[in-house]
């Protein structure tokens, strides 16, 4: 049996694409190892296992202290200790994994450096271009990091983006084998609603937002959106660097409703119990004009409507397919949106229809786990 680590600087408490990879390996008998970085905790390392629909995989977490949402800056220095924290562990673990799958840099250099070293197989798994979404870009320090980016996608065996439109980011690469896998979740996927009660005013509509509490992620203006109105409120759940503020929010604003940090699959029972979801990133911000919002894949497996910015990832994909409604970046464009879609109630079912069907047709989990057993085949 094959062994492959999956390399993560975030908790994976949750985190749905290390999920679904492992998961997805697990069917296909791998034996599947997760590390990552626990930016909440100051213990060097817990040793733990997670269980999955498809097996148990072991995971280690390397307590460094951190902020998210917090810069490169601020986190620069925790960032190089987790780095060396995980090439040790790689080196002395190497007997025990044949193959490494790396999400983003700031995993995939060291991920390079062991894969050469120990002659291991390389997946490198691009969520995120890493100078786009660094605010990085035009800088010398932007310049030496894609460069490094730019050869560790070279060395690598595979190397994953997660739609075609990123293709146009990494242009400058070589990838020996390079394939698209959406971030798209399972529809196999057991909607466990036990643990979620539902709050608010069963007579009001209900947008849903379950992520990163990030000051980037859109939420003051969510906020500003359904303060004082009388057919709308927001449910919300996650974790993050706004965290304390969202918490004071839903103590003052009755129209907002606060679940706390939420496993996967009690946040897509509270999605699947909401009316519309939205993702408004900036479109000013260029990585955002190629985003793939976990969220947009959850809006279409649910049968949702969504909202989406102007000008990014997939808001050409929600106007042709009639699967939401897009709006201009700001308070006043979400609201716009959320009226619009108020008034098309009586076209809901045809909305989730078309989700539906576009799901199955273009983003299905299983398609995506034929694209990666096929990627592993080659390795």
């Amino acid at each position: 049996m094959k062994s492959v680590v999956l390399l993560r600087s975030t908790p994976v408490q949750p985190d749905p694409p290390v999920e679904k990879m492992a998961n997805t390996l697990l069917a296909e008998g791998y034996r599947v190892t997760i590390a990552a970085w626990d930016r909440n905790s100051n213990t060097k390392r817990v040793n733990s296992q997670m269980k999955l629909s498809n097996g148990t995989v072991d995971i280690v977490r390397f307590g460094i202290p951190a902020q998210f949402g917090g810069g490169l800056k601020k986190t620069l220095k925790p960032l190089i200790c987790f780095q060396w924290a995980l090439f040790s562990w790689l080196m002395h673990n190497q007997k025990h994994y044949d193959i490494i799958h790396a999400f983003d840099f700031d995993t995939g250099y060291v991920a390079s450096l062991a894969a050469s070293l120990w002659n291991k197989k390389l997946v490198y798994h691009i969520l995120d271009y890493y100078v786009a979404s660094h605010g990085l870009s035009h800088s010398r320090l932007g310049n030496l990091v894609e460069k490094r980016e730019i050869k560790v996608i070279n060395k690598a065996n595979a190397t994953v983006i997660c739609t075609e439109k990123r293709r146009e980011q990494i242009a400058k690469a070589r990838p020996r084998q390079l394939y698209v896998i959406h971030n798209t979740p399972d529809a196999n996927i057991v909607l466990s609603e036990t643990g979620i009660e539902m709050q608010g005013d069963d007579s009001k509509a209900k947008i849903v937002y379950v992520g990163i509490f990030g000051r980037k992620r859109f939420l003051q203006e969510a906020f500003e959106a359904v303060r004082g109105r009388d057919d709308i409120e927001l449910h919300i759940g996650g974790f993050g660097e706004i965290e304390k503020e969202v918490i004071q929010e839903a103590a003052c604003n009755n129209n907002v409703f606060y679940y706390g940090r939420l496993p996967y699959v009690k946040t897509l029972a509270l999605e699947k119990q909401c009316d519309i979801m939205f993702a408004m990133y900036d479109p000013v911000i260029p990585n955002h004009q190629y985003s793939a919002p976990n969220k947009f894949y959850e809006a279409l497996m649910l049968g949702k409507p969504i909202i989406m910015a102007n000008n990014t990832g997939f808001d050409d994909v929600i106007s042709n397919e009639e699967v939401g409604v897009t709006a201009e970046y700001s308070a006043a464009g979400f609201m716009n949106a959320i009226s619009k879609l108020l008034l098309q109630r009586s076209k809901w079912a045809k909305i989730s229809m078309n989700a539906r069907a576009l799901y199955e047709r273009e983003y299905s989990w299983e398609l995506m786990h034929q694209r990666i057993r096929e990627m592993y085949s080659k390795l």
